[in-house]
């Protein structure tokens, strides 16, 4: 047995769904993230201009095989598409919304931030396949990245066989869907190397149709500057006041354009069997001091919420401290509390529902100035219904 068929059995048994070998060579990847780059498409996304992308020989110099790994996150619940009211931005949209609303308006969170924070989950299973791999020969060597690093995720796993490139730019299994988590390890190991898979979006369309901003500007190429998942999580200041209604009730990324994705039918996508990626429940911090609150459950009452589809009314008593505690472990700490906030404005606004009009009155007179903006926005809108 090789090292790649040994590789792959011990990326198995640490837990991932996927896996393949590409080479450190993705001339044609960088060249497309340069060009991307200079057109503005990254927004103030910097990091993404790091020369070190464009060769992993900077990172690991001595790098040789590019080992690529998946790990599903998906779960049973329905999809942001078959659940609430449309919004403005989402009745102009090709997105299959269901047309009744609830009585209490309920926020979005995105799928993959539903449990604990993939990085740590990742990172945990990749370093024990490193040791693994550095266990086949002396002086083998390694560097392990979980969407941290300057380093072509996406482009090594096509390569690698696990998917291909989808006209919404996430990868795609045939037999998975694109609900996956990407990590990489980089080694000086010679392996035998898979083969990219077949493209196999054909005439499809439907998720350029649905994407309510308008980021995926032709198939295969996403404006970030315009995607709702960038204003609500990337972007640290006002978000663009002509792509607010189109938000819709995302508050924290989006995944229309997955979940209009035939390769992602409710019958065909996998399911995680991780507890780690199940909705979290935001229970009240005990006053000893923080635990671990992970847990499975379904969209709760009072001062119990599941991250699934939660009530947008109750997540507006979230305090500072709430936002610190409840996600201390989740991807959602990456807005911090001053986005969260904005993005509840943006949400509420969009809710059409005069209850929190009490609320972005008191948010209209923070001495935030982002606040304010976001609040007024909001005010004006709820007014103009009433």
């Amino acid at each position: 047995m090789g090292w790649a068929s040994i590789i792959k059995r011990r990326a198995l048994e640490a837990g991932f769904d996927l896996m393949g070998i590409a080479p450190p060579a993705a001339l044609k990847d960088s060249e497309f993230l340069s060009q991307w780059v200079k057109k503005g498409f990254g927004g103030e996304m910097r990091y993404l201009a790091d020369p070190r992308r464009a060769d992993p020989h900077r990172v690991l110099p001595s790098v040789k095989s590019v080992i690529s790994v998946g790990l599903f996150y998906n779960t049973p619940h329905p999809y942001s598409t078959q659940v609430g009211g449309p919004s403005e931005g989402e009745r102009n949209s090709a997105a299959p919304i269901a047309a009744s609303r609830e009585v209490r308006p309920r926020a979005w969170i995105s799928r993959y931030a539903w449990g604990r924070d993939y990085h740590d989950v990742l990172r945990g299973k990749l370093e024990q396949l490193r040791t693994s791999v550095e266990e086949l020969e002396p002086g083998v060597e390694t560097r392990v990245y979980v969407d941290t690093g300057p380093i072509l995720e996406r482009a090594y796993a096509r390569l690698s066989g696990i998917g291909w490139m989808g006209k919404n730019t996430c990868l795609i299994n045939e037999r998975k869907g694109s609900w996956f988590f990407l990590g990489v390890i980089l080694t000086n190991l010679e392996l035998e190397l898979d083969l990219p898979a077949p493209d196999r979006c054909g005439s499809c369309t439907l998720c350029l149709q649905a994407c309510p901003t308008g980021a995926l500007v032709e198939p295969y190429v996403m404006d970030a500057s315009r995607c709702i998942a960038y204003f609500n999580i990337e972007l640290k200041g006002a978000i663009p006041e002509q792509f607010r209604a189109a938000m819709g009730s995302n508050l924290f990324g989006c995944d229309i354009c997955q979940d209009v994705c035939p390769w992602n039918s409710p019958h065909r996508a996998s399911v995680s069997s991780l507890r780690e990626f199940q909705p979290l429940k935001l229970s009240p911090a005990p006053t000893d001091g923080p635990s671990d609150v992970a847990s499975e459950m379904e969209p709760g009452n009072g001062k119990e919420q599941s991250l699934f589809n939660p009530s947008l009314g109750a997540l507006t008593s979230i305090t500072e401290e709430d936002f610190r505690w409840f996600f201390a472990r989740s991807p959602i700490k990456r807005a911090k509390y001053r986005g969260w906030l904005r993005n509840l404005c943006v949400a509420m606004g969009n809710s059409r529902d005069p209850q929190f009009i009490p609320w972005l009155e008191a948010a209209a007179g923070n001495p935030d100035p982002l606040l304010r903006d976001h609040a007024a926005w909001a005010l004006q809108r709820l007014r103009s219904k009433k």
